[in-house]
């Protein structure tokens, strides 16, 4: 039974309730709308449960939100990683290691995310400390996901899964009060949200 149905069971059980308290002719009827609100609220759980689990398979492919308060946080953290020159501060902003291994076809996924991820992540982010002066103080302005967003086609010694990928998304900030801005150039979802799996 879909989620909609179990609601309007459960508000229907809930009226019977109510108005079996307040009326002395169906009091008999109380034990029966009480035991089919029981019978939807525990149908309930087990629903969510069986949603929960569907929802796991879903959202390693769903396609997030372009914008929103945890891809933003995520995005000052890749700012700061830049600004002090420590790829480690924006962890969160890279695509997830576990996931990586989940869905890339490789005879060592771990080895090859160490590669192509995440080595390549640190070292972006390092010569883009050098070649940007000033830096150090840079100000988080904004942050703007790319207007090309594909689904992967999953094949041999790429991903398994069609995930969605977005080139050339723009992270604004300030130095001095100068508007400077930085190309993204590869991000993947997983899960709902956006990493990075290349920088430069």
């Amino acid at each position: 039974m879909r989620l909609g149905g179990r609601v309007v069971l459960a508000v229907a059980a809930l009226s019977a309730l109510v108005a079996t308290g307040c009326s002395e002719k169906s009091a008999a009827a109380t034990p029966d709308a009480a035991a089919l609100l029981k019978t939807v609220l525990d149908a309930g759980d087990d629903g969510a449960a069986a949603r929960a689990s569907d929802d796991d398979t879903l959202n390693d492919t769903a396609i997030p939100a372009s914008s929103g308060q945890d891809l933003e946080a995520r995005m000052r953290h890749l700012l700061e990683a830049i600004a002090q020159d420590n790829p480690d501060l924006a962890s969160d902003a890279l695509f997830p290691r576990d996931a990586y291994m989940l869905v890339r076809d490789s005879t060592d996924p771990a080895k090859a995310w160490e590669k192509k991820v995440s080595n390549g992540f640190r070292r972006s982010v390092e010569r883009t400390h050098k070649r940007m002066k000033g830096v150090e103080r840079a100000r988080f302005v904004s942050f703007e996901l790319g207007r090309s967003i594909v689904q992967i086609t999953p094949k041999k010694r790429d991903f398994k899964k069609p995930l969605w990928r977005v080139k050339h998304s723009k992270l604004s900030f300030s130095i001095d009060g100068k508007t400077r801005h930085l190309d993204i150039a590869e991000m993947t979802a997983w899960r709902g949200a956006w990493y990075v799996t290349r920088l430069r």
